[in-house]
């Protein structure tokens, strides 16, 4: 009844079903975020040694930014991560789409963006500032998780790209903001300024990712209306 398969089929076979299946296994949970996206590792490299040179001028750049910040900049990195921090610059726009789509999806994207973060996190276990020197007092959201990569840093470079997408027309002012939230988790006291850098690499690198996905392309249009 059948036939045998010739080691060039069965190799097509192979290829072309079951390691799409093996990929699906792998991405089961997520809907926008593929489970390899990319070498995070390699992407963003370790964070300075402790006792390094370069880790003592983060420090040191940290202390500088605490001495000078201002009651704005505190009241800026207080204010919490979501897609309330980004609405005043698309208020105009948001009338026009499906605000309760816009928000499930980005909550979405951002759940998936932070498990796989979590992992990096996990594997450098880098101690924050105020954890390692008690010189630093610590705004915001200091909770003693690992530093490197700044999460507040991804998340907000996802939310920028994405937004940025949705509504082009403001794509400066919403990377602007994007770029500002990051460092000021530095200015907050509870991240190095690499640690801002490795998280829009990765961030920036995310989103990539997801505008690349159909689904993506797909909740883009039911939030967009169009048909």
């Amino acid at each position: 009844m059948y036939k045998r398969l010739s080691l060039p089929v069965l190799a097509m076979f192979l290829v072309f079903v079951l390691a799409p299946s093996a990929m699906a296994e792998q991405n089961v949970g997520r809907i926008y975020l593929p489970m390899s996206v990319a070498d995070s590792e390699k992407l963003i490299g370790p964070p300075p040694a402790p006792d390094s040179e370069e880790h003592r001028t983060q420090m040191a750049i940290v202390l500088w930014l605490q001495k000078t910040r201002t009651p704005q900049q505190v009241a800026f990195v207080e204010k919490p991560l979501n897609l309330e921090r980004f609405a005043s610059l698309i208020s105009a726009e948001l009338v026009d789409v499906d605000g309760r789509l816009l928000k499930a999806t980005l909550d979405a994207i951002i759940n998936e963006v932070r498990a796989d973060y979590d992992a990096l996190k996990a594997i450098y276990g880098e101690p924050r500032p105020f954890q390692v020197d008690k010189r630093v007092r610590p705004v915001g959201d200091p909770r003693p998780v690992a530093s490197y990569p700044s999460g507040h840093a991804t998340r907000a470079m996802v939310y920028g790209k994405i937004l940025s997408d949705l509504f082009p027309k403001h794509s400066d002012d919403l990377m602007a903001l994007a770029v500002d939230i990051g460092y000021g988790r530095v200015i907050a006291g509870v991240h190095y300024p690499d640690d801002v850098v490795a998280g829009q690499k990765l961030g920036a690198a995310y989103a990539d990712a997801i505008l690349a996905q159909p689904t993506y392309a797909e909740a883009k249009r039911r939030i967009l209306g169009e048909e």
